[in-house]
């Protein structure tokens, strides 16, 4: 499995604290079948900025050399979405966006109130740009569970929706789980990952929420959300899965 939200690296976010915690948790990843993880360390969300790619880059490379590349561990980050998005993402290798395994799909995260004129406008200026917001853990927002609508107008204007494995699995709440379910009746669901933080907060658990996604939705659904897609993400290619 591919996990496209991971917050493997050490000291620069609410993530593992130092090196053997990110060890740990990304070898516990690799034991139930996660064969590479795209760190997404939280970026311009206060008190975790991480502005400067240039660091994170260093931090994948030394935690790579110390896992022995089981699992691979690839770039990436998790935007805490502005109404400068845009500006940002200009700013190119050099500013603080990374789109996953730096292609052209970018984790976004929202905070609780949303500015929809904003972000549409935002999302608009993406699909000009080419660029896929890959819109992180709806399914604890409040607004997306109570007006999925406006989840599935972000859809039309090109953006992917990735639900988090422990929400599916029941850790989040009955309100996250249900939100989960009414995102898959309505067909708004395109990628799981973990969102793992650390095995005693967070742990990952992809394999879990594979399993469940297929006892409920079925075999197509789980291939779509678990293979097909995350592997074309990372190869920076549409997804090929849309809805079952």
């Amino acid at each position: 499995m591919i996990d496209l939200h991971c917050h493997a690296l050490p000291g620069i976010d609410d993530g593992p604290g130092d090196w053997d915690d990110a060890v740990s948790l990304c070898r516990a990843a690799a034991a139930e079948g996660t064969a590479t993880i795209v760190a997404t360390p939280h970026v311009l969300r206060e008190p975790w900025l991480n502005e400067d790619p240039r660091k994170r880059d260093e931090l994948i490379v030394r935690l790579n050399a110390l896992l022995g590349g089981t699992p691979a561990v690839l770039a990436g980050c998790e935007y805490y979405f502005s109404s400068d998005a845009v500006d940002l993402w200009e700013r190119g290798n050099g500013g603080p966006l990374t789109g996953l395994n730096r292609s052209s799909f970018l984790l976004v995260e929202f905070s609780g109130e949303i500015d929809f004129r904003s972000v549409e406008a935002a999302f608009h200026e993406f699909s000009i740009l080419g660029v896929t917001p890959v819109i992180a853990h709806p399914e604890r927002s409040a607004v997306f569970s109570l007006e999925p609508e406006r989840l599935g107008r972000l859809t039309e204007l090109g953006a992917r929706v990735q639900l988090t494995a422990g929400a599916i699995t029941g850790d989040f709440g009955s309100r996250a789980g249900a939100a989960c379910r009414k995102f898959f009746d309505l067909g708004l669901v395109h990628l799981v990952a973990s969102d793992a933080h650390s095995l005693k907060t967070r742990p990952p658990r992809l394999a879990a929420a594979r399993e469940s996604v297929r006892k409920k939705w079925g075999h197509e659904a789980e291939e779509g959300i678990f293979e097909a897609n995350p592997l074309a993400l990372i190869e920076g290619r549409p997804l090929p899965w849309l809805r079952a």
